[in-house]
This record gives C-alpha cells, structure tokens and sequence, in this order.
C-alpha cells in the first residue's frame, strides 16, 4: 500500500483544499517489518525501518503493540453489553496512555 500511495502523494495532497506541503518537506516512507514480509522483496531494502537512515532499530508496528494490552481484558469484555464494553476499553486505553506519559519523564 505505502508503495503504490507515496509515488502521488504530492499529487493527491496538491488537489485537496485543506492540506498542503511545504516545498522543501522530504518525506521518508516506511513500512512496518511485519507487514514487509507481504511485499515484494525489492521492497524490503527501500522500505524496511531498519534500512531508512536515522529510523534507528524499530518495527514500525505502533498500532499493533498498542493493541496488544487490551488482551488483558478482552475475556471480560466478551459478556458486557456495548456500552459497558465500550466503557471498560476507554478505561483501559486511557490508562495506558496515562502510564506512558508518567513515564516519559
């Protein structure tokens, strides 16, 4: 996806009335190491967080290591009517998010 969307990325964002570029940015696209293994292998080298010089050794895989701490209540949440559900997952995000920020400093 990332390899087919960046080649009119400027393109696309040039024909939107409520988003510009600056001239002179210089984006650097990437893709996660576990969604690279779907691509075709002359993606790995051009794309790979690994290879993009000052990405530094990361996965790339944001979204799906935030997800990974609602297995802690996901059981619970099995019998609970949509609202409760939806109550006990806010809480649970909201949480981590507070835990990474106390953290940060």
């Amino acid at each position: 996806m990332n390899c087919s969307h960046m080649r009119k990325l400027r393109q696309r964002v040039g024909n939107n009335d409520f988003l510009n570029f600056p001239k002179d940015l210089e984006i650097v696209p990437g893709i996660g190491i576990w969604h690279m293994h779907v691509h075709q292998p002359q993606c790995f080298f051009r794309y790979a967080p690994l290879y993009i010089e000052g990405a530094g050794w990361i996965d790339g895989e944001v979204i799906e290591t935030l997800w990974s701490i609602l297995n802690i209540v996901s059981e619970f949440t099995r019998r609970m009517s949509s609202p409760h559900r939806q109550e006990l997952l806010d809480f649970q995000m909201n949480d981590s998010n507070f835990m990474k920020m106390i953290c940060m400093g």
